[in-house]
């Protein structure tokens, strides 16, 4: 009887063993997996992180450096965009433009300097005053000699007559306003060489003209035509640099999506010749076009 009992107490005990064996071994086995997950999804991560640092573009270019290269020149944008076409056809436009603007403004200056050499010696100051006073216009008294050599101090004196008279008074001779004022209002036609006092009053003078009048004013605008046409390169040239600093922005965009690099080191999960995974730094290098 007592072995009996002896048997069952060692049989009871291996079964108690071996189940607290088992739980240990689940539970392990358990703790074992998750560890290795958990460490799985830190590796994954860290090569997340790490390629994603290590991604280089060394021929990336800057749109807002483009745009501001062809801002400055037009062209240079398009040139550091490798847009070669483009960046020559710019430049082109500029040197164009720039050089009409330079042949429209010498022309211009050409023709200044000959309709204001003309008014030099075709209109007179004295016989422009010499008319104000035998037509008596209101304050011609203040006219004290219409044949003064003194022409400033003269002018002056005209001046007030012409303030209670006419629209316009005359400027200090040679300003541009003097040369503009003698070839476009009536009151100074009387001033030419070529006009017949004996003919004009203070009652026809809004519809008498003569020959040197009518010339001059013709060469006055020849050289303003010259200055709008100068003004219209100019403002072409403006707009040039803006359209080449857009477009060169748009050039180096569509540059940097048409190559794309890839350097860099990367970080791979490799199986090692035991079958063994291990995080391993692999050297990449990637050009798309």
């Amino acid at each position: 009887m007592n072995k009996v009992k002896v048997i069952l107490t060692i049989i009871l005990c291996f079964l108690f063993a071996g189940n607290c064996f088992t739980q240990v071994s689940k539970n392990y086995s358990k703790l074992d997996f998750s560890q290795k997950v958990i460490e799985q999804k830190s590796s994954v991560g860290i090569s997340e992180k790490f390629n994603a640092s290590v991604q280089t573009n060394p021929n990336q270019k800057s749109p807002l450096l483009g745009a501001l290269f062809s801002g400055v020149l037009p062209g240079a944008g398009e040139f550091y965009s490798k847009s070669y076409l483009k960046a020559a056809i710019f430049l082109a436009i500029e040197a164009g433009l720039w050089t009409g603007y330079s042949i429209f403004q010498k022309k211009g200056n050409d023709q200044t300097d000959k309709f204001q050499g003309y008014a030099n010696q075709n209109w007179s100051l004295n016989k422009y005053a010499q008319w104000l006073v035998e037509q008596q216009f209101a304050g011609y008294g203040a006219i004290t000699n219409s044949q003064s050599t003194n022409l400033e101090q003269l002018r002056r004196e005209i001046n007030i007559v012409e303030g209670q008279n006419f629209s316009h008074q005359l400027p200090p001779i040679g300003e541009q306003q003097y040369y503009e004022l003698i070839g476009k209002y009536q009151n100074f036609v009387p001033g030419w060489m070529d006009a017949d006092l004996s003919r004009v009053n203070r009652n026809n003078y809004g519809g008498y003209t003569t020959t040197m009048f009518i010339s001059y004013s013709f060469d006055r605008q020849e050289a303003n035509d010259y200055y709008n046409k100068g003004t219209t390169a100019l403002t072409v040239i403006i707009l040039n640099h803006i359209l080449s600093a857009a477009d060169a922005a748009w050039s180096v965009s569509m540059f940097n999506k048409s190559l794309k690099v890839r350097t860099g080191i990367k970080l791979e999960n490799k199986y090692s010749g035991t079958g063994e995974k291990k995080l391993l730094p692999v050297a990449s290098f990637n050009v798309t076009f």
